[in-house]
């Protein structure tokens, strides 16, 4: 973090954000510590294990997770894999009520594994007040290009840019993520 705060000193026009993405854990808690979180830009909170609990249980967990003041994002929501594992059962309209109320932000996991969130789940989110950020998961660089999958399924869902919060110009994303830590 103070790497990057120090580039964004001797940077003219650019600007490098300080962001990890944390577990949310079984019971909506986070594996980072809020004195960490608070030290970020953005936190991207996930589900990464733990996939069998109750529909109450797991809506109860990422609403916990979501309500935290430090998370701006919850990713791939429903932890599909297309054509190797099934969403975990959540109640979406809960989550998505809940993430209006908190303005935390929903992830559209443009990995082709993944599709998360599905497109019929936009209009819904918008609906709401909802912002989308679509993100290519791309843990190597030839993934980056999978941002157009995402782009494709925001389009299925009615987005436009003005939803998807990582095509706002800088001054906008910079507002936003300040808006959203004062809550």
């Amino acid at each position: 973090m103070a790497a990057i705060r120090k580039l964004n000193q001797k940077l003219d026009g650019f600007r490098l954000f300080a962001g990890i993405e944390c577990d949310i854990l079984r019971d909506g808690s986070l594996d980072f510590d809020d004195d960490v979180l608070s030290e970020l830009d953005f936190v991207v909170a996930s589900i990464h294990s733990v996939f069998n609990l109750s529909e109450a249980d797991m809506t109860r967990r990422i609403i916990r997770a979501i309500g935290n003041p430090f998370v701006t994002i919850l990713a791939h929501p429903t932890g599909r894999l297309l054509l190797k594992r099934e969403p975990y059962v959540v109640d979406l309209p809960a989550v998505l009520d809940a993430a209006a109320e908190t303005g935390t932000w929903i992830e559209l996991n443009a990995a082709p594994k993944r599709l998360d969130l599905d497109w019929r789940w936009w209009s819904r989110a918008k609906e709401k007040g909802v912002k989308c950020v679509i993100n290519p998961d791309a843990h190597r660089t030839e993934r980056l290009q999978d941002l157009w999958f995402g782009v494709g399924i925001a389009r299925k869902g009615w987005l436009t840019k003005d939803d998807v919060m990582n095509c706002l110009p800088l001054e906008k994303i910079e507002s936003e993520l300040k808006r959203k830590r004062e809550g």
